[in-house]
């Protein structure tokens, strides 16, 4: 077993391994805002940790911040390590997606996607999916996970219409 906080070199992937991953984790939500006041949300990345439950930190790691080939840091709690993150994605205020390029040894690559679609002038649907590969000897353990990752990304997007409810009161 690795030793804690240890960090693995990752396959970075394309946007397509968000279709073809051996293991999809996904939720949807409808939040009450724009595209606009969403994507400025996600963008925010200090104030993740507000509304997903499992970060401790998330900070841009690049100059400039935003946009395909910027880069940040997620840091998970209760030790779940460090993940960092290449965008590959970046399809202002629609979607974006990033590739790891390092983390825990749990994995081998992963892709994370979010798009938006607006309903009508005041709800956006948002998906967040998880396109993950296991290492060989986990994957039977995280497919057994999949359903509290689930969990964990629902109430994430839940947690987001908190937020922008929050950004709407303070102006």
């Amino acid at each position: 077993m690795s030793q804690p906080g240890a960090m693995s070199t990752y396959v970075t992937q394309g946007l397509d391994f968000a279709d073809r991953a051996p293991l999809v984790v996904e939720a949807t939500d409808t939040v009450r805002a724009t595209p606009d006041e969403v994507w400025a949300a996600i963008l925010d990345y200090e104030r993740w940790p507000a509304w997903f439950p499992r970060i401790a930190t998330c900070a841009a790691t690049s100059d400039p911040p935003t946009g395909i080939g910027s880069t940040r840091d997620v840091v998970l709690k209760g030790g779940g390590g460090t993940f960092r993150e290449r965008f590959i994605a970046w399809d202002e205020p629609e979607r974006w997606s990033f590739t790891v390029y390092e983390g825990p040894p749990l994995f081998t690559s992963i892709v994370e996607r979010v798009t938006l679609r607006p309903l009508d002038d005041d709800r956006t649907e948002v998906t967040y999916r998880m396109a993950l590969a296991p290492r060989r000897v986990l994957t039977p353990i995280l497919r057994l996970a999949r359903g509290q990752l689930q969990k964990v990304l629902a109430g994430a997007l839940a947690n987001l219409d908190g937020e922008l409810d929050r950004r709407r009161r303070l102006g």
